[in-house]
């Protein structure tokens, strides 16, 4: 038996030469298939530097270079530069020509094609030159001679403009890219032109009531001498507490005598006053100064509790979050000042309303509102201003009006910043005072705990005695005192 088995053919050598091949053959397609179908290839041409390039006449061009970059959705998907790759350059630049040229880049590889275009454009940007002769510089006007040399046309003196008024001689020309060049000649001590001033912003400026004014600028500038602005001499103030029209007077004079003049009109505007509408209803107006403080959001829960709505006159404190909350819960918030320096605030006009607008915006960081509603610390019949600035009062209560604020005084003091020190007699002070009048703003501060215990006691004796509260608008009535200073 082992001797039959053992004469049976085996496989040759050479069956397992083409069994190797035909694997071969079959990992080769498939390589094939999965390289050259499912990866899809694409060609492309991929510039170096940019594709549109501006150079000056006269500047040598340089080939920035290219490559054949192919792509496949599969495998190289960024991209390689085959070695086989062909890249051709067509088209050529002329360097000494102004044009547009176009180099066109061809790629190919692997049965494909690609190309890109380069633009190569010459430019010319620089202005001819005009050269007078010597004897310009000294000599009269009908003794000048001149040239023009352009880099591109090269000489265009027959095509320079000569142009003369009196003093001068403008001499001008352009070249056949646009490029233009101007050279004047001044006759010697000839200047019959006066200076200029230019006022920034235009002869007329309006600003409001209470806006401080800021010279907008101006320049001064003559033919012969140059830049006059520091020369240039200002008449006239501009008073920006008071309604009117204001002339502001420049004036200037060259080295020859020569004066100009100008005039800015400056308009100090007044905004129109609100109309003021009194309630028909018998209505308490609760006031609260000098806060938010520690016993503020109290009086908000109190003014909740009853559903009344109240105003309140705020300095700088530091409570921010609660003067947001003051209008979050509905009421009103007004200015009265940032640090309740009397000293400081009554010093001057300027100061007071330094102080003023300063505490506008402190309220408009802290809420959103930018409000017009003041009360002056003292109230407006105050007398201690006089130590700082006399009869600034009588100023100050036309010129916020003016400058669009309202300005709220009281008829009813709750005395809680004088004698009453407990709950029980400022309510009763409140209550006094409100008694047989249809219309009440009552003076309270937030930061006696005292004063902000007594608010219940008055609301509820206003409710049971037919009184509705309200916050101050600008609509409302400001029950001015007379003015003491």
């Amino acid at each position: 038996m082992a001797e039959r088995y053992s004469d049976r053919p085996g496989i040759r050598r050479w069956q397992w030469m083409l069994i190797l091949l035909g694997v071969v053959l079959l990992a080769a397609v498939a390589f094939w298939i999965v390289v050259f179908r499912i990866n899809a290839f694409s060609l492309s041409v991929r510039l170096y530097g940019e594709e549109t390039m501006e150079l000056d006449y006269g500047e040598s061009y340089c080939e920035p270079g290219a490559e054949v970059v192919l792509q496949g959705t599969l495998f190289w998907k960024n991209g390689i530069t085959p070695k086989n790759a062909r890249l051709e350059v067509t088209g050529s630049v002329r360097e000494d020509t102004l044009g547009r040229y176009t180099l066109t880049y061809t790629g190919s590889c692997l049965g494909l094609q690609a190309q890109a275009e380069r633009r190569v454009c010459i430019v010319d940007y620089q202005c001819p030159v005009i050269r007078l002769s010597e004897e310009v510089r000294n000599g009269k006007p009908g003794e000048i001679t001149f040239t023009a040399v352009d880099n591109y046309d090269g000489d265009i003196t027959h095509r320079v403009k000569r142009i003369e008024s009196p003093g001068k001689i403008l001499f001008s020309v352009v070249d056949s890219s646009g490029n233009p060049a101007y050279v004047e000649w001044e006759i010697k001590d000839y200047d019959p032109t006066p200076p200029e001033i230019y006022l920034e912003g235009g002869d007329r400026k309006v600003i409001t009531v209470g806006s401080f004014y800021q010279e907008p600028g101006y320049y001064a500038y003559d033919d012969a001498d140059g830049n006059l602005s520091e020369q240039v001499q200002i008449q006239g103030e501009v008073d920006w507490l008071v309604p009117g029209l204001y002339p502001v007077t420049y004036t200037v004079t060259d080295s020859h005598g020569n004066h100009a003049t100008a005039v800015r009109e400056v308009e100090v505007a007044a905004k129109p006053r609100p109309e003021i509408r009194w309630p028909r209803e018998k209505t308490i107006y609760l006031t609260f100064d000098d806060g938010p403080g520690p016993s503020t959001r109290k009086l908000l829960d109190i003014l909740d509790q009853y559903q009344v709505k109240a105003t309140f006159f705020v300095i700088d404190t530091g409570y921010g979050s609660i003067m947001k909350e003051i209008v979050d819960r509905g009421h009103s918030i007004g200015i009265h000042t940032v640090s309740h320096d009397y000293q400081a605030i009554y010093a001057s006009p300027e100061a007071y309303f330094a102080d003023l607008l300063a505490m506008q915006q402190v309220i408009y960081d802290n809420t959103g509102v930018e409000t017009t509603l003041l009360r002056f610390p003292g109230g407006s019949s105050n007398t201690i201003s006089r130590t700082s600035c006399e009869g600034i009062m009588s100023i100050l209560a036309e010129a916020v009006q003016n400058a669009g604020f309202q300005y709220f005084d009281w008829n009813v003091d709750s005395d809680d910043a004088g004698k009453a020190r407990d709950a029980e007699t400022v309510a009763k002070n409140v209550v006094e005072g409100i008694e047989n009048s249809g219309t009440s703003i009552v003076l309270q501060h937030d930061i006696h705990s005292y004063s902000v215990d007594a608010v219940e006691q008055i609301i509820q004796w206003g409710q049971e005695n037919g009184y509705v509260f309200r916050a101050l608008t600008e609509n409302s009535p400001g029950f001015h005192h007379e003015i003491q200073n």
